[in-house]
């Protein structure tokens, strides 16, 4: 017997599955790195648990979880409300059918911004981009902000005078400023060299668990890098903007063939203790 006289399938049944599919995974984007998740999968394991009582008869279990069923729009009114009201902000044809780009590039100018005003001040910074891999397990560590970024902000913040310039801030992809003082995970590569600080490690360490990009700013070598897939370079050695804005923006073969073009723009860890003619940097200390 045929298969699709038994399941007739339309050319609009086919649209119809490809726009659902489309809608639900800009929705999966929107609560991704939320705490919509992890109450999602206990509202699953709840549901499971109602169909276990009611296949073995379990009379208790069964009226309980009937009951909390007759609430279930005001329990998940009052446990996703904040989620609800950002979800609703952001829902539209903008968001759901747009790719942030420009947005993503304006917030990526005002951060370059204020690290090269902290570079120039001997002040020094760790910024964090989140992409696909969600940094929940380090923004939940560090201090909430959840505001936007500007460079008042940022200077702020890592001034050295403020209780929150230990650490990095964290930027979600929609760009928003989500915690500061975040402790990340420093390097054990032993490969590196003894001389790198301790500001980038971290920033190698976070870049080699996840796809994050993180701007670095060293206070002793008053300059910026960019720490991406568990390497670093220098603003003096590439175009930092370009490359950042291709990192966000997801564009990372064009970077991987420019580097690989020229020896001297692979920017290796050594890099930030031993200069062009092999003679040791000065004040290459752990806050560098």
């Amino acid at each position: 017997m045929d298969f699709w006289n038994l399941v007739p399938l339309r050319w609009q049944d086919l649209i119809d599955i490809l726009l659902l599919s489309f809608l639900f995974y800009r929705i999966l984007l929107l609560i991704k790195g939320t705490r919509t998740i992890p109450m999602l999968m206990g509202m699953i394991i709840l549901l499971v648990l109602y169909l276990v009582a009611r296949f073995f008869q379990l009379d208790a279990t069964g009226l309980l979880m009937d009951n909390l069923a007759n609430s279930l729009v005001l329990v998940l009114v009052v446990l996703f409300q904040a989620d609800i009201r950002n979800a609703l902000a952001q829902f539209g044809l903008i968001t759901l059918f747009r790719d942030n780009r420009a947005q993503q590039q304006d917030v990526a100018e005002r951060v370059l911004a204020a690290c090269r005003i902290m570079a120039r001040r001997k002040i020094g910074a760790l910024v964090v981009f989140e992409k696909e891999v969600g940094l929940r397990n380090f923004t939940d560590r560090g201090t909430p902000i959840n505001g936007l970024v500007s460079e008042s902000l940022l200077l702020s913040i890592f001034h050295p005078t403020s209780p929150l310039h230990d650490g990095a801030v964290i930027l979600s992809r929609k760009g928003d400023l989500v915690a500061a003082k975040c402790i990340l995970p420093v390097s054990m590569n032993q490969n590196l060299s003894t001389m790198l600080g301790t500001r980038h490690r971290a920033a190698l360490g976070l870049t080699e668990e996840t796809d994050a990009v993180v701007l670095i700013v060293s206070e002793e070598r008053k300059e910026i890098s960019l720490g991406f897939q568990g390497q670093l370079m220098r603003e003096s050695e590439v175009d930092l903007k370009q490359m950042l804005f291709s990192l966000l923006s997801g564009k990372t073969t064009s970077i991987k063939t420019k580097k690989s073009t020229a020896e001297e723009d692979i920017l290796l860890d050594d890099s930030f203790s031993i200069s062009r003619t092999g003679e040791s940097s000065p004040n290459s200390a752990a806050t560098s």
